[in-house]
């Protein structure tokens, strides 16, 4: 269930005037928080259902609110500019890898699995199932929502150098003023060094996403070494801008997604079907594959059609 926010710029978005929604329902903060909370619970029963996200839901989307795509630049999910943004301060090191192809002007952009990605899901420690169910939990634990509540999207609109993007996101929660907000779980910070590497890491990474997306404010819990929550903060993102200052700039960041962007999309022919990627002993390289007629056939009709009637 998608909820369409417009957004104007980054930090000054603006969210409720322009929703035009089926019902999704964002879950609020409950009135109080009670800490300590147990992150463990229920983890021993949890089955982990993410997999690699397609553009489907999407794309019914635009159809469903005759959404005219004409002067869409590109289609995407907002984590996959992320992972480009990111890949030069990516102090995880993530590989990534998506697919391109192009209707007129509008470019369509969605997530390729990488073997890297493949073999860290197979092989993934109990430790690592259970920081990543974690976050799952924390939001369960704060938020007034349903344990079987599904999670929830909104679609936006927002311009990156010359191009004007639509993108889908998943969003946690809102505020008791309705403002959406980030939620996040990370180990409590004993040194200088566990600050550092917050600031290099979680901060920067949550900061785009909500950048992306217009997102002003998220909210972290920090836990202890037996995954108990003891503390929590909320940061806006002039905080969050002022605090790492000296780790990255988001001008940098936002000029070097903008570069790639302009670099891969200025190659692009119609008709074809190209993979972006990167892994972390190369570079970032654009290559032509066998077109796998991927995208439905209605929506290549829709996206023409849109274009037919701007003419």
């Amino acid at each position: 269930v998608f909820t369409y926010c417009y957004v104007s710029s980054g930090i000054n978005a603006e969210y409720g005037d322009r929703t035009f929604s089926n019902g999704a329902t964002i879950p609020s903060f409950k009135d109080q928080i009670k800490l300590p909370i147990n992150l463990n619970h229920g983890f021993k029963d949890w089955v982990d259902g993410s997999s690699v996200p397609t553009l489907d839901a999407l794309f019914e989307w635009v159809r469903e609110n005759n959404f005219v795509l004409n002067n869409v630049s590109l289609i995407t999910y907002r984590g996959l500019l992320k992972k480009i943004a990111v890949t030069k301060q990516d102090i995880y090191k993530n590989d990534w890898c998506v697919r391109l192809s192009k209707i007129h002007s509008t470019i369509i952009m969605d997530e390729v699995e990488t073997n890297a990605q493949k073999i860290k899901q197979d092989n993934a420690t109990e430790q690592q199932r259970k920081f990543q169910y974690y976050g799952h939990q924390f939001e369960k634990e704060i938020l007034d929502c349903s344990s079987d509540e599904k999670e929830n999207d909104i679609v936006v609109t927002s311009k990156i150098g010359r191009f004007r993007c639509l993108l889908a996101a998943e969003v946690d929660g809102k505020d008791k003023e309705g403002n959406l907000v980030e939620i996040k779980t990370h180990r409590s910070m004993q040194n200088d060094y566990h600050r550092r590497a917050f600031e290099k890491g979680k901060l920067l990474n949550t900061y785009l996403q909500c950048y992306l997306v217009g997102i002003n404010y998220t909210f972290f819990g920090f836990r202890d070494q037996k995954g108990f929550i003891t503390h929590t903060k909320g940061y806006s993102l002039p905080n969050i801008e002022q605090r790492c200052a000296k780790e990255w700039k988001k001008d940098t960041i936002m000029w070097f997604l903008n570069e790639v962007l302009e670099w891969a999309f200025d190659q692009i022919e119609t008709g074809k079907l190209y993979h972006l990627h990167y892994s972390r002993e190369d570079y970032i390289q654009l290559n032509q594959v066998q077109n796998e007629n991927y995208l439905p056939g209605w929506f290549i009709d829709y996206t023409n059609k849109c274009y037919e009637n701007a003419d």
